[in-house]
């Protein structure tokens, strides 16, 4: 009777340890949503991993709450309808969309004659893979799709511990015959299951896999509205994903992204908090000019600033000023490359983000 015993308890706890496998059903599909708390993760320890590990994110604590939802393709306009919906081709026919910041368009548009906004990500979920399909951007209020001419893959399903994949995608955006501008998206993706055990999040304690993802994109814009039509490209994006998943959660428990060695974004799911994402608030009286710029960026304030940053398209800050409290200053951009970034302006009476384009 104590060898069955040994033998049921034995079996009992080895099974709370055991590798999990991941499958469609563990990702999220149309319909579904899922509320994800926002942190910072300093002083916490993302990269380790391992076999049988214990990732311990319990010290989390929430800054901005979001409602990630994957919406039915019924709800896109009819033109996306169309390209991605029942009608379209099999590979181009997506499970859901949902808004995605994966394009500078809030940079671009505004410098554009014509008014972008509501970027949508599409995705196919199948029972061997999750990709991405493309893009939808609500120009001047209409919804135009662009479909990947390369089709990412995000997942290769099942999952399990060890495996890998990799996986590249192709974008091709132009606004002809509205304007003359154009985007292309090449992205290249390494992932790696590098670890299973338990992870503790805010939300509770979860058998989890662990994913891997190394990224690397390079985009480039065509305009001709300023100048001689002429490409450029934007600071090349290198960043790692570290993503912890559970069965019949939807999506990851717990994100970490990493940019140059260095977290700079966290995010799990937890229960709803009441807290709403943020942004800057725009508090200080300032303008900037001319933009795009090519040496020198000049900025006119009504009170003292004593801080100019800029950040690249990846979120890496590549400039920093001390201004000693002026009203008014000559920014040298001679060492940015063409591109575009954000402009932060911090001052007595607070801070302003401009979109900033470097040509």
């Amino acid at each position: 009777m104590k060898a069955l015993l040994s033998v049921f308890f034995l079996s009992f706890f080895v099974g709370i340890s055991a590798q999990i496998t991941l499958n469609v059903s563990d990702f999220a599909n149309s319909g579904d949503t899922v509320r994800i708390s926002q942190a910072a993760g300093t002083g916490l320890d993302f990269a380790s991993t391992g076999a049988n590990y214990t990732w311990d994110f319990s010290a989390l604590a929430a800054t901005s709450q979001y409602l990630k939802e994957y919406n039915p393709i019924g709800f896109a306009s009819l033109l996306v309808f169309g390209t991605y919906g029942p009608v379209a081709p099999t590979n181009y026919r997506a499970s859901y969309f949902n808004p995605t910041n994966d394009l500078p368009l809030d940079q671009l548009s505004q410098f554009l004659p014509v008014s972008l906004s509501d970027l949508n990500q599409y995705t196919k979920r199948m029972t061997d893979s999750i990709t991405s399909l493309g893009y939808s951007i609500s120009v001047n209020g209409q919804g135009v799709p662009f479909k990947s001419d390369t089709i990412e893959t995000r997942y290769k399903l099942p999952l399990n511990y060890n495996d890998y994949h990799y996986s590249r995608g192709y974008t091709y955006i132009d606004l002809n015959p509205v304007i003359d501008f154009k985007i292309k998206q090449y992205r290249q993706r390494t992932t790696n299951v590098d670890g299973w055990g338990t992870i503790i999040t805010p939300k509770g304690t979860f058998q989890a896999l662990r994913l891997r993802h190394d990224i690397a994109e390079i985009d480039s814009v065509y305009q001709t509205f300023f100048g001689a039509g002429q490409w450029f490209g934007t600071p090349p994006i290198q960043r790692t994903e570290y993503e912890w998943f559970a069965n019949g959660e939807k999506e990851w428990v717990l994100k970490a992204t990493e940019t140059n060695g260095t977290v700079n974004q966290v995010e799990y799911q937890e229960d709803y908090l009441g807290l709403d994402a943020s942004l800057i608030e725009s508090t200080l009286d300032a303008s900037i000019g001319p933009n795009p710029a090519h040496e020198t960026v000049f900025i006119d304030a009504k009170s003292p600033v004593y801080l100019a940053q800029i950040f690249d398209a990846a979120g890496r800050m590549v400039g920093s000023t001390s201004l000693n409290n002026v009203l008014t200053y000559s920014l040298d951009l001679n060492a940015l490359h063409a591109g575009t970034y954000r402009l932060i302006l911090s001052g007595i009476h607070g801070s302003k983000e401009f979109p900033l384009v470097k040509f």
